[in-house]
């Protein structure tokens, strides 16, 4: 009997994920003003936007992205050997980049135009080795449908960042702002390693090591396409960010960082808790049709709320970010009026996104990410050569994810068509 799942199962348990992300976004979007305010001017932001596209980027492939097979593997015995499996990459792997930053980490930084970022480019690893295994926890309980434990990791995260933020901008502390967001990710590993060691490590004692090598094997699809589809997708944000850094400072860096950041409060929040349990659902899901409808309707539902988005922010008064956070602030929100758009989609499309794996896509999710990333690359360059301002090139990026999100998101859609579920 195939099972339809839009159940209340499903939406509940997207509620309990939705609540524990208003709250993680609510603290740190009623504390960035004061921060932006009295702290931490744009540059200090251009810096951390940086270090969190680095980060991010390099976290993002730490576990050669095994994680995502924990949560449809065909027992819990090979989901338990897929989390040791990688576990025991991920620390490979940050011991790897370690040595590459002392290398190059320097030259690194001079690429980005960001000399302030320094030697604080060398924290980058701590950022790999609690982001890398804070996916990992999660993917494990997105599996044992313990959503709430997941949410408990994500409100953990924002109070330590945010508080450690703050203090450190009482303190004067340069770049407290990357110490912040590297204690809140230790403290969202430590919040689902020790969920983990109380409640399931007592299940891994008879483990057979010997396993985990055709383990990682059998799921090959995902660091042969998965982990080189989400190094471009991440890249990408590295290559926007670095080349507004490059060719207009730290500052203008800044200025974008924030606008995510509070860009995020509107997308960032349904987002993270719908896609999570958005992928385990279609995992279940057997019937195109049916599948179909799931896909379309959620998408109507998501668009609705990118729609609602795009027309509060843009109806903000003009100088209301000059009155709140001084002049140094004032390019903020006619940045953020223009990348509402590309974010608004973005988010559509992104939430959805893990239908390409359910799809096995990842293939041509590699192949997408790359044409995405010229994309955006072109966008951006041509855009400094003919026009060389910073609010034409924000239009030209808005224009390229614009059309790629829409693009990707009507594929989707001839592939679920086509696709055979059995």
């Amino acid at each position: 009997m195939t099972k339809d799942p839009s159940n209340n199962e499903f939406w509940k348990n997207v509620a309990t994920l939705l609540s524990a992300s208003v709250l993680a976004q609510a603290i740190p979007f009623l504390l960035l003003p004061i921060l932006q305010k009295w702290f931490f001017g744009p540059s200090d932001f251009g810096v951390l936007a940086i270090y969190t596209s680095l980060s991010l980027l390099l976290a993002g492939i730490a576990s050669f992205k095994y994680e995502l097979a924990i949560v449809n593997a065909d027992t819990d015995n090979e989901a338990q050997h897929l989390l040791w499996g990688s576990s025991i990459i991920i620390i490979v792997f940050t011991l790897f980049i370690s040595i590459f930053l002392l290398l190059f980490g320097n030259a690194i930084s001079s690429i980005f135009n960001a000399e302030q970022l320094g030697n604080y480019i060398l924290l980058v690893p701590l950022s790999i080795l609690f982001v890398g295994f804070s996916e990992v926890f999660t993917y494990w309980n997105n599996r044992n449908k313990k959503f709430k434990t997941i949410a408990g990791s994500k409100i953990t995260k924002s109070i330590f960042a945010e508080s450690s933020k703050l203090s450190f901008g009482k303190l004067h502390i340069s770049n407290g702002l990357i110490f912040g967001r590297i204690i809140g990710e230790l403290s969202t590993m430590l919040f689902l390693l020790t969920n983990f060691l109380r409640n399931d490590a007592k299940h891994f004692i008879k483990l057979d090591i010997s396993k985990i090598k055709p383990i990682l094997k059998k799921h090959y699809r995902f660091p042969t396409f998965s982990m080189p589809s989400v190094f471009v997708g991440n890249f990408i944000n590295v290559v926007f960010i670095g080349l507004f850094s490059r060719y207009f400072g730290t500052e203008s860096a800044g200025i974008i960082g924030v606008s995510v950041i509070y860009i995020a409060v509107a997308f960032g929040i349904m987002s993270q808790a719908f896609s999570q349990v958005f992928f385990k659902e279609i995992h279940q899901q057997k019937d195109n049709k049916l599948l179909m409808q799931f896909y379309l309707r959620n998408a109507a539902i998501l668009s609705s709320i990118s729609l609602v988005a795009i027309i509060i922010i843009n109806l903000l008064p003009s100088q209301m970010v000059v009155y709140v956070l001084g002049n140094e602030w004032q390019d903020m929100l006619p940045t953020l009026k223009i990348l509402v758009f590309a974010y608004g989609v973005q988010f559509v499309t992104s939430s959805l996104s893990y239908i390409y794996i359910r799809l096995n896509k990842q293939k041509t999710m590699l192949i997408f990410d790359i044409l995405h990333l010229a994309l955006i690359w072109g966008s951006i360059v041509i855009s400094y050569n003919y026009y060389g301002t910073f609010i034409s090139a924000i239009i030209a990026y808005t224009i390229a994810q614009v059309v790629y999100y829409s693009f990707a998101f009507m594929a989707a859609i001839i592939f679920i068509r086509r696709a055979d579920l059995s």
